[in-house]
């Protein structure tokens, strides 16, 4: 799942968040003739007033922090809206929703949900006071009320998406944390070992001369260049290995990469094996598909296939039509 997925979502979550706060300036145009106290001037300025703070709490939101001062700016922007509901009239509680939007996501949900809820349920008792009809009243409350579900729950989207890839870049690099200390572990264990029968070969000739033992001591120290030649040579094998891995090896690590990153993935290949000389062209293959699929992610799970064609060794990758997937080929 690319990272701009979020940035996508969050410019539509504000966008969507500001347009329906804009309402209120379209209810007051629409109704300006029919109600009295309804002024459009007055409902520009005070929208320019209040949605900046509206803003910043959902910028916030979609960070999944607080802003600073939260308490005291939702204090503000409920005294602004509430404050001047009598003055703008009916149209005015189009702006209802931005409080009730701002509480809930200020506020801990023991306070957030019954404080949202009641200003919500009240939209309909003010509406009638200010010489609303019961149809009208009705249908503030209900779009007040779908108002605050909505841009709540594209907020609770972003906040998602960004947790969802922050804990895929984590699992990412706890895989790579877990592949290193395994090479490190392995090549130490090699070093080690060949130390430990060169003290052990050092030991026994040192014994052999300390004797006058000429030629066991020189047995010994032919074994000891033995071992160090032996244990340089698996320790440059091991590194070599582990620059150029095995591509069964590689592919599989890659696959363990990308279940870490949310994708889930099966290795498909020759039960004959496959050829040295095609490693490196297969590997090449390999690095493209999995930097794709990390980039633009995929509509399901995905098999990475190994196949000959027309002679040549060839990388597939494609959705996985042995689990149920809505998706299409990746």
């Amino acid at each position: 799942m690319p990272r701009d997925i979020v940035d996508v979502a969050a410019a539509g979550t504000v966008v969507a968040a500001l347009s329906l706060a804009l309402l209120a300036l379209l209810a007051t145009v629409t109704s300006s003739g029919a109600d009295p106290r309804a002024d459009v001037g007055a409902t520009a300025v005070l929208l320019a007033v209040c949605l900046p703070i509206y803003l910043r709490h959902i910028a916030f939101a979609m960070r999944d922090t607080i802003p600073p001062g939260a308490s005291y700016t939702a204090a503000v922007l409920a005294a602004l809206v509430l404050g001047a509901t009598p003055v703008l009239g009916v149209s005015w509680l189009n702006t209802v929703h931005i409080v009730a939007v701002v509480v809930a996501l200020t506020l801990r949900p023991i306070l957030a949900v019954p404080i949202s809820l009641i200003l919500v349920a009240a939209t309909a008792p003010l509406a009638l006071l200010l010489g609303a009809t019961e149809q009208h009243a009705l249908w503030l409350a209900v779009t007040t009320g779908m108002r605050v579900i909505a841009v709540y729950t594209l907020v609770w989207m972003v906040v998602a998406l960004r947790r969802l890839l922050d804990a895929g870049a984590a699992l990412s690099e706890r895989a790579v944390a877990r592949e290193r200390l395994r090479i490190d572990g392995e090549l130490a264990r090699t070093v080690q070992r060949a130390l430990v029968e060169i003290t052990a070969c050092a030991s026994h000739a040192e014994e052999f001369t300390a004797r006058g033992d000429r030629a066991s001591a020189r047995t010994e120290l032919e074994a000891l260049v033995d071992v160090s030649r032996h244990g340089l040579a698996e320790a440059r094998q091991l590194i070599r290995g582990f620059q150029h891995p095995a591509f069964p090896h590689e592919i599989t690590s890659a696959s363990a990469l990308l279940a870490a990153a949310g994708i889930e993935a099966r290795v498909e290949l020759p039960a004959t094996g496959l050829p040295e000389k095609a490693d490196e062209s297969l590997r090449a293959a390999l690095r493209a598909v999995l930097a794709r699929l990390l980039r633009d992610g995929a509509a399901g799970p995905v098999v990475l296939a190994v196949r000959r064609v027309d002679g040549d060794w060839v990388l597939e990758c494609h959705i996985d039509t042995l689990v149920p997937s809505s998706g299409s080929s990746a």
